[in-house]
């Protein structure tokens, strides 16, 4: 009974441990953390997350650089002093101490899926960038072991990129997607020409696909993503082209 007892208390324990590492979210909580330091009462930085350790607070934070575009933060926010330092934090293991990462957030991102592999990945590409159009060609037919997630995520400075995103966008279900992204990436279609209706003025994405783009950018924002191509696994956590194309051959 003694060692029952004892078994009890320490899965209460760890239930508690793992109950108070989940993020906290709720607006009014969060927004109170503020009052602890001037800097955190910055206009620009927006905090949307925050893990409760016995002293202190590691914070997820977002910095809008005023042009539309937003940059992830880690913060750790000492409750005695009210001290708040920004950057990598380590345990005394040497293991970082980072945010979850928000799944659901990233799913959503998905403009279209392709291939029944048993590993998934997902795959940040911009249709206008050769590094991207690089990948697409290399890749193609050698990821039979993956399902590929595809994110479209235009950058700014390719102007066409917007048509090319709308038209594949217009494929009513993945693979007519799939066919359309391979028509540009891997044939070098120009179709998406006939969306262009003034090169004056920036393009105007179609309700559905200013949504889908809306939630991509929240997707490479949650990953602090900085380029294009860029891969992920399952968990998302980085992988190289070259190692992903090295383990599908092996």
């Amino acid at each position: 009974m003694k060692s029952l007892s004892i078994l009890m208390i320490a899965v209460y324990a760890m239930v508690v441990s793992l109950h108070a590492a989940e993020p906290i979210t709720d607006k009014t909580t969060l927004q109170k953390l503020k009052q602890y330091n001037k800097v955190l009462q910055n206009p620009v930085l927006t905090i949307t997350g925050a893990i409760e350790k016995p002293d202190s607070y590691i914070l997820r934070l977002e910095a809008n650089d005023g042009h539309g575009g937003v940059q992830k933060l880690i913060a750790f926010l000492m409750k005695k002093s009210g001290a708040l330092y920004i950057g990598s934090g380590y345990d005394k293991n040497g293991n970082e101490m980072v945010f979850p990462t928000d799944a659901k957030l990233i799913k959503k991102g998905v403009a279209f899926s392709y291939g029944h592999g048993p590993k998934e990945i997902y795959l940040f590409t911009d249709p206008e960038c050769p590094y991207c159009g690089r990948f697409a060609k290399t890749s193609a037919g050698k990821l039979d072991d993956y399902t590929v997630h595809v994110v479209l995520f235009p950058l700014s400075f390719h102007k066409n990129s917007p048509a090319m995103v709308e038209w594949i966008m217009q494929g009513r279900n993945d693979a007519e997607r799939k066919a359309r992204y391979d028509k540009i990436m891997l044939h070098g279609s120009t179709q998406y020409r006939s969306l262009m209706k003034d090169a004056n003025k920036p393009f105007v994405y179609s309700s559905e696909t200013g949504k889908q783009m809306k939630a991509s950018r929240k997707a490479a924002a949650e990953l602090n993503l900085r380029g294009t191509p860029a891969i992920y696994d399952a968990n998302f956590k980085p992988v190289s082209q070259n190692q992903l194309l090295k383990d599908e051959k092996e």
